[in-house]
């Protein structure tokens, strides 16, 4: 389960873009790396069909963020996943 959520963390690392933090609504030194839930599903339906339940678990860690309670292809396609360590 670790060694998933590790590997998302390396996906989204690889394919997102870096973004500058924004921390407590001001701009900060620290990047992040976004990506569309559909260029990750795209990417990510390759390596693993679970990619839903990882999202879940990475943001219970605080390792990713995103809006919503879930993330559904195509309605969420454009939802931004947030990589924040």
């Amino acid at each position: 389960m670790v060694q998933e959520i590790q590997e998302l963390c390396e996906v989204i690392r690889t394919i997102g873009e870096p973004r500058d933090a924004d921390v407590g609504g001001c701009a900060s030194e620290k990047k992040v790396f976004t990506v569309e839930f559909g260029k990750l599903f795209d990417h990510y339906v390759a390596i693993s069909n679970k990619l839903v339940g990882i999202l879940l678990r990475a943001r219970k860690q605080k390792l990713v963020d995103f809006e919503g309670e879930m993330l559904w292809q195509g309605k969420d396609d454009h939802s931004v996943i947030t990589l924040l360590h």
